[in-house]
């Protein structure tokens, strides 16, 4: 084996290892002060004791510290499992707000639930609601903290060059991640796939120390000579897998067979996952009815101002294995749009997806209602009625041939997408919106469907708000 040239600082173990402690630690503390602080302003703050007065004696805090020691881990666990906020991959700062606030979100409830277990005690709802949201702070700062943390140690690193064998996109977009998430990580490129003696070289004249396989569909025999020839050298072999085999589902090892074996098992909608669905669905209407609501009346005012016809517009669309709904939403055309689809169509040259960018049907006021997405929001009656998730694949027209367009592009697989709801929201809205390609929509709404997960969709509602803001891709 070729000795690789020494470089001074500290591993990365050490480094990974002392910022998860940080935030462990960090998380911890802020947990548990915040339930501290909480309970003060609860119990102890007249302003909110005489709006939300205290029903019985009050609780010493006795009572919730000995909780503490149920509530510290159950936050832990969640963000370690759920949230994932202790593996240390690189995030924006944007992606590290929306798992910190999925991670506190569902933190929360867990406690709530938990606490329901022991009825006999007075445990304070709003009290916990309170020390949820300051945790969620708390955790911010520590995890601010840790990230300072990582910053320092990371330039005492002692980093390896990585060796990305390949060619082509895929070769070029871990490029360009890598420079984003890993800018100090050198990289050392190579076209084909090297022998033993030439990966001993590039160990000993570069001092590689990881090894990228960014060509998912290289020869067998190629993936294993260069497998054999990463063990000799002690090096981690990584392999880019081919989109389609994302798309497929879970890969699982599985030895029943009495042989080595990958497993593909795919996500079901089982009965508790639909009722778990189901229940986050009418809680995000709740929200959106007391939030929005008096500005949803407004706008179907407007409407009627704006031009003749009725605020809201109702069209036939496919819903779950393929059965016809009427979604609603806020008009924006002028009344008789439809019979005038076909010409807009032939002259935006689209086939699949269908949206022109200066539809000269769209109302002045639908323009701006179609920018930010407001035209959707009266499909939460869908959602409310069940025809319709707040979170899935986009409802597919049923007289625009959109189906038997996928079927034609896709093929089989494009079928897929009506063994779910469909949604408000979804992967690609929070993607691109309209400016990314049909292949992309569709293979995201597979990703979704294949991946779902309560969690997903609580991401996809925190990043849909800054996506209808920004208004990037909207038309």
């Amino acid at each position: 084996m070729a000795e690789a040239p020494r470089r001074a600082g500290i591993p990365r173990w050490a480094r990974l290892t002392t910022v998860r402690l940080v935030r462990l630690a960090g998380d911890a503390a802020a947990v548990s002060l915040a339930h501290y602080w909480a309970y003060l302003l609860r119990f102890s703050s007249d302003w909110l004791t005489d709006r939300v007065p205290v029903i019985g004696v009050v609780p010493g805090w006795e009572l919730y510290g000995r909780l503490l020691w149920l509530i510290v881990p159950l936050w832990l666990g969640v963000f370690w499992y759920a949230s994932r906020l202790y593996r240390h991959s690189w995030q924006s700062p944007f992606d590290r707000w929306i798992q910190t606030a999925k991670g506190v979100t569902l933190s929360t409830l867990a406690v709530l639930a938990t606490t329901l277990l022991f009825g006999r005690l007075e445990y304070s709802r709003l009290m916990l609601l309170i020390a949820g949201v300051l945790a969620g702070a708390g955790v911010i700062v520590a995890h601010s903290i840790a990230a300072l943390i990582d910053e320092l140690l990371a330039g005492w690193e002692n980093i390896s060059p990585m060796l990305i064998v390949g060619g082509g996109k895929a070769a070029e977009l871990l490029r360009e991640n890598l420079r984003q998430r890993h800018p100090r990580l050198p990289i050392v490129e190579r076209e084909d796939v090297p022998t033993v003696e030439e990966l001993s070289a590039l160990v000993a004249s570069e001092g590689v120390g990881e090894v990228v396989l960014a060509r998912p569909r290289a020869a067998h025999e190629s993936l294993l000579a260069l497998a054999e020839a990463c063990e000799n050298e002690g090096l981690d072999l990584r392999v880019l897998p081919d989109l389609l085999e994302i798309r497929l589902g879970e890969l699982q090892f599985d030895e029943s067979l009495g042989l080595p074996a990958y497993r593909l098992q795919h996500t079901q909608m089982t009965r508790a996952n639909y009722l778990a669905k189901r229940a986050f669905d009418l809680a995000v209407c709740l929200v959106v009815a007391v939030v929005l609501g008096p500005l949803l009346l407004l706008i179907a005012l407007l409407i009627r101002l704006d031009s003749a016809g009725p605020a809201l517009f109702r069209q036939k669309r496919l819903g779950l294995r393929g059965e016809v709904f009427e979604a609603v939403k806020f008009r924006t055309m002028v009344v008789g749009a439809e019979e005038k689809v076909e010409e807009v169509k032939e002259q935006e040259g689209s086939a699949g997806f269908f949206k022109a960018k200066d539809d000269p049907r769209v109302t002045r006021l639908g323009r701006w209602l179609r920018r930010y997405s407001f035209d959707e929001f009266p499909q939460f009656l869908n959602v409310v009625a069940g025809e319709m998730s707040v979170v899935g694949p986009r409802p597919l027209a049923v007289t625009s041939g959109e189906m038997e367009s996928l079927v034609a592009q896709f093929g089989p697989t494009a079928k897929k997408r009506m063994n779910t709801l469909p949604g408000i929201t979804g992967l690609w809205q929070v993607s691109g919106r309209s400016d990314i390609s049909d292949e992309q929509r569709f293979g995201l709404d597979l990703f979704y469907i294949e991946r779902w997960s309560l969690g997903l969709d609580l991401e996809i509602v925190l990043r849909t708000l800054p996506a209808m803001l920004s208004a990037k891709g909207a038309y």
